[in-house]
This record gives C-alpha cells, structure tokens and sequence, in this order.
C-alpha cells in the first residue's frame, strides 16, 4: 500500500542512542523514523532514513525561503469563470485573485548533496543506517551533538536502501564529489523608500509639551462598569482583552475581559470557552449605559473589527457577529471550525476568514502539544467575502499562513530577499504585479493595512536597530515616518475612510519593550496618541494619557472625526479632534 505525506504530516522517530562525549570519545545521537501520518490523520508504520543533514541559516529573517502560495481566484456571477484566461465570459473582465503565502523550509538540494552529507555542521559526520534499529548515526569528536532549531534533516525510504539498493550507506566523513562553484547572486536595487520631503511627506517629529496641553477633554469612569485592570500579569506582547469602537457620533462600545471563572471541559477543545467579554454601549452625550451584553469567546485573539456604517464584527462563540447602531444584531456568519484570522479591505469591500480544520486524531494532537509545548500544524479553509457577505472564493491551506494585507487595489505582500533586503508586492484585483517600495531591516518587518487605503511599515534600521515605521500611500509613497525613542514600542495605526484622517499609538514604558521580553502593565507609564490628515500627514491632534492599557485596540476615532476616545486602566478620556 503506498503512502502520501502531504506538507505539514507528522513523523514519529525514535532515539536510539544519545552519547555525550566522555575524555577522548566522541558523542553519538542515533534516530531512527519509524512511524508517520500517512495517508490520514493517524500514524502508521513508515521507515524512513535520515540521508542527510543541514545546518539552519544564521537568521531566517533575512533567508529567501520557500514560499507555499495557494492562489484563489474569485468567483462571479456574470458568466463562468475561465482560470486560464482570467475572465469572466459575460463582460470579458478580469476575475480578481489573491495568494495566501507562508515560508517552508525546505532542505538545500543541489546536484553537489549526497548521501551522508552534513551541511554547514563543523566537526560532525552522519552514517546512514549504521546504528540499532537502522538509525542513522550522527557523531562529533570534540564536543556534544547538538541540532539547533530549524536544522534541515533529509530523508528517505529505508526500502530504498535496504531492497532496492537504490542509495549505498555511506560511512561517516566520505565526501562528495566536487561540483561548480555557484553563480553569483543578481543585484539587488537599493532601498528607494526615500526620505520625507514635504508638502508631500512628513517626518513625526517627537511631541512637544505644548501640543499635549489645552484639551478640551471629558471622561468617563470605567470601574463603576465592571472593569478591573490586571497589571501583575506577564505578557509577551500586547493583547486583546480591552477595544474602544465607534457605533455612531455619540455612542461608544467599550468592550472588555469580565474575568469570571470559566469552567473547562476536561481535555484539549480549540472551541472550548476562554474568556467572557463584557460589552457596554455607552451615550457620550449623555454619560449612560445604553445596553450591555455579554460574548463568550473561545479564544485569546482579536475579537472586534470596526466596519463602515457605524458597524463592527465580532467574534462571538463559533460566529462572526454584525453589530449595527445601538448594538442591533444585523447578521451571523457560521465559522465551520475555530477562527484562525481576519483580514477587512480598508474600505470594507472584500474580507478574507480563515477557520482552522483539525488534521490529527484526538490521541495525536494531546501528544503533540505535550510534545512540542503549542498547538500544532493545521489545515485551514480560507473564504473571501464580498461587501454583502457573500463568499466570491474558498481555498484549502495549512496553519502558519501569513495573513493577507489588503488594500482597497489589491493585496501586498512583504517578501524577504538577501543581506536584511525586503520588498513590497501588490498585485491588483485585475492581477497585475508591481513593487510598491524597496527597504533594509534587521528585524522581521510588520505590515498592516488601515484606512484611508494606507500601509503601515514597522521596521528597524540597518545602522543601529532602532525601530522605525512608515505610513506609505497605496503606491509605496511615503506619507509619514518616524523612529522609535528610548522604552517606546506597541506602534499601531487606526484609520476613518469617510475623514480621511489616521491615528498612531505610541506606548512609552519605564525599560525597554524589546521582542519576547516578557513585560506587565503596571511597567507601562504613558500612551500617546497621534491624529494626522491623510492628505499630506499633518498632525492634527497629540493626546498622552498615563496608566495606559496594554491591548491593542485601546482608542478609536468617531465615525465623523470629531472626537478621539482613549482608554486608561481608569478612564476613558474623549478629546475633540480639530478639523483637517
């Protein structure tokens, strides 16, 4: 019976020697694969030999990996679909597609790899099915074997070897046979993301003392709500517990986590009950709770999304959730298994929902976790809706999928090249590819779509690390940059379509808030907030709260621009934006 393993299938091997060097004599790791996901969702009886054996790049950041892409092309009612041709056949227009990407990392095969080869290892040697049980056998004179974390490991049919004879064991150190040295990698254009020049583009200078004064601000108290900060709780980064949206000119929803005890069914369920959100809707005008409601979530992500016409989406349970002024339920969209993500259009047209589809049996996936300390890799279904809710497109991919950036033209990707390089791709509803912008970093860039139809660039500079971002226009302009200062992080952007203004969060801490470092809220001292017009990035407004909230969506914009509302672990400050 022959065997398929799709990408992402899980293999079971076994150690069967593990030998640290003692005096003169080396150290050993032998492994033997013997099971794998073969052709289910169950392991099954599989030999395999590792053949070879790579060494991860120094810093996969900055690594042009393989990329998995699953294109989806959209359908239409006008007429049949026509993929080859990319059109409709009533009207003859394009059919729009989009990608969603993910990088694979693939082993370095080349005509100079073979059998028994080590990769950029120093010191080790590997023999093909020379330990127990077949292993294959890595060893090293002068220190430990060590395999960092994204070492690539090849492997083959033990049946190939053993019967076939298709692959001769090699002994440990013999070497291949000598091939042409590569070609040298193409020129890559330098970094034309150029510096600001107003009127067309504005440098954030910092905020000075007298911007931040004279607001005529009010506020409303959050604890008389419900609400009660946790500021002893370790965070990695900034979370989804607390979100301000906009239901109309005067009426704010302030949801947030009501921290009750949840009872958990025994075993692990990604639909199991996590958190209950509290949502309050409240009169601006008139300082009253308007109506209050309870959600049940079954995750720790991002709940709400802001919609056009003083509308949100939420998360509620195993649904989408449209809430229209007053809080009214307008629509339900059934989710077929837990939500993995959501992308919206700026201006709300298209959507794109992801839903995670359980690949292991029960048994399997409780192993995996243990193993491996988190979820493991799933399938995930993609369906892309249309401003009506109604689904143009449906895909089948795997879990760890780069979300979609979406602009009101297209969708744009951030892609890795050489030496800490990046560039911006769009590729329009009409499926036409340009490159919006060029740039250097030495972190792993952040890119994210806000209205008005504008990108937001996080990023680090190539002299000193410091982090950097950038709202660039739908054609790669730059419209505004800036650069982070000392204990600054949590940049973040909102957009209104209808004003044409945008709104940058800054958090300011008493210690640096540096990547996997693990902070608290009580370490955060001040937020600022920063309103612009989008027209040539003219700041409007500068409002700093202290105490702030360590979630993401802590602050909105009414849906007129006339008012700014900010959450702090006691309030909700309301500032009056001046007009653009």
């Amino acid at each position: 019976m022959g065997c398929t393993l799709r990408t992402g299938a899980t293999l079971e091997g076994t150690v069967e020697v593990a030998e640290r060097r003692k005096g003169r004599s080396g150290s050993q790791l032998a492994v033997a694969f013997t099971k794998a996901q073969c052709n289910g969702s169950d392991l099954k009886p599989l030999g395999l030999l590792m053949a070879a054996v790579a060494q991860a790049p120094a810093d996969w950041e900055n690594t042009p990996n393989a990329v998995l892409s699953t294109p989806m092309t959209f359908a239409s009612n006008a007429g049949t679909v026509n993929p080859a041709m990319g059109i409709v056949s009533a009207g003859q227009f394009t059919v729009p597609q989009m990608e969603l990407r993910r990088i694979v990392h693939k082993f370095p095969m080349s005509a100079k790899v073979q059998p028994g080869d080590v990769l950029d290892i120093k010191g080790m040697k590997l023999g093909i099915g020379t330990g127990p049980n077949r292993s294959s056998v890595l060893t090293t004179q002068n220190r430990d074997v060590t395999l960092d974390a994204f070492t690539q490991i090849l492997l083959v049919p033990a049946a190939l070897v053993y019967s076939a004879d298709a692959m001769t064991p090699r002994e440990p150190g013999s070497r291949a046979p000598a091939g042409a040295s590569p070609a040298p990698p193409p020129a890559v254009p330098e970094n034309d993301l150029e510096v600001c020049a107003p009127p067309g583009c504005a440098v954030d200078l910092p905020v000075a003392a007298h911007e931040l004064a004279g607001h005529d601000a009010t506020s409303i108290a959050v604890h008389p709500l419900g609400y009660e900060p946790r500021l002893q709780t370790a965070l990695e980064d900034f979370g989804n517990e607390e979100t301000l949206a906009w239901l109309g000119p005067s009426d704010l929803l302030f949801a947030f986590n009501a921290h009750p005890l949840i009872r958990r069914p025994g075993g692990r369920n990604a639909n199991t009950l996590r958190r209950v959100i509290r949502a309050v809707l409240l009169d601006v005008d008139s300082r009253t709770v308007v109506r209050a409601v309870d959600w049940e979530i079954t995750d720790t992500r991002q709940y709400l999304w802001p919609m056009d016409g003083n509308r949100i989406l939420v998360h509620v349970g195993n649904e989408l959730r449209v809430y229209g002024e007053k809080l009214k339920l307008e629509r339900s969209i059934p989710l077929a298994g837990p939500l993995s993500f959501v992308r919206i259009a700026p201006n709300g047209n298209l959507m794109a929902i992801a839903t995670l589809r359980e690949r292991h049996s029960a048994e399997l996936h409780a192993r995996l976790h243990d193993d491996i300390g988190e979820e493991p890799e799933e399938d995930v279904d993609v369906a892309i809706l249309d401003k009506g809710f109604d689904t143009i497109a449906r895909a089948s991919t795997v879990s760890g999928l780069v979300p979609p950036t979406l602009l009101n033209e297209g969708q744009v990707n951030l892609l890795s090249q050489p030496g800490m390089r990046y560039r911006l791709a769009l590729r329009t509803w009409g499926n036409k590819a340009t490159t919006l912008a060029r740039f250097t970093s030495s972190c792993t860039p952040g890119l994210s779509s806000v209205a008005p139809d504008l990108l937001f660039l996080l990023s680090c500079s190539t002299a000193n690390g410091a982090g950097e971002y950038r709202v660039l226009r739908a054609d790669g302009k730059v419209l505004l940059r800036g650069q982070e200062g000392q204990h600054e992080g949590g940049q973040e952007v909102i957009g209104n379509e209808r004003t044409g203004m945008f709104a940058i969060k800054v958090v300011h801490a008493d210690r640096a808030l540096s990547a996997g470092i693990e902070f608290k809220a009580s370490d955060l001292e001040s937020e600022e907030v920063r309103v612009y017009r989008a027209t040539d990035g003219k700041r409007l407004l500068a409002v700093r709260v202290d105490e702030p909230s360590s979630s993401h969506e802590s602050y909105a914009l009414s849906p007129d621009g006339a008012q700014l509302a900010v959450l702090s672990q006691s309030e909700i400050r309301l500032i009056p934006v001046p007009r653009p």
